[in-house]
């Protein structure tokens, strides 16, 4: 990927992230990434294929930077890991939920590409999941419990604000729940 195009992508994943999809026209993002109306149209021919690359580049990230922090992990500490990770995220400043849904909820209902990145997504994350909840307690359900509980304190961090307090019990509990 050229320098211009990682900038676009780079410029665009803030620029939703901040504000919405909706929200954030082709001519912003081309202002605040300093490149030229005709620079940004070879490599993305609409706004719609630019989410899309931004939604792959944002899942690329994602999978590459989680999987770094669990490291050699295996088993407990590997899930400890994948739930630390996750509230070290809710934590910073640029956390607005997951672009993910925000994506699909913010897309024409007849757009499946959108639809289908997100999904993958998600399908990823809970796999990941439940390779390490499973080979620890073979009960599927705890693996879609964890699952399920990451996905909703990113909601709930989302709107009513980051709480430690529920952050660590939610850890407590994941802990008991594999032991």
């Amino acid at each position: 990927m050229s320098k211009s195009a990682h900038k676009i992508l780079t410029t665009a994943e803030m620029l939703f992230n901040q504000h919405s999809f909706t929200g954030v026209g082709v001519d912003l993002i081309r202002d605040q990434s300093g490149c030229s109306k005709t620079t940004m149209y070879t490599y993305f021919k609409n706004k719609q294929q630019l989410i899309n690359e931004v939604l792959k580049q944002r899942d690329q990230n994602f999978r590459e930077s989680l999987t770094e922090y669990v490291g050699t992990s295996q088993d407990i500490e590997a899930i400890k890991k994948i739930f630390d990770w996750h509230i070290n995220w809710f934590q910073t400043d640029d956390f607005k939920g997951c672009l993910f849904v925000r994506a699909v909820a913010e897309s024409n209902t007849e757009d499946l590409d959108i639809k289908n990145i997100s999904i993958e997504h998600k399908i990823w994350l809970r796999g990941l999941i439940h390779h390490y909840a499973d080979s620890i307690n073979s009960n599927p359900t705890i693996g879609e419990l964890i699952y399920l509980l990451i996905e909703g304190l990113m909601s709930r961090f989302l709107v009513e604000g980051f709480n430690p307090d529920i952050a660590s019990q939610q850890r407590a509990f994941i802990i008991r729940s594999l032991e």
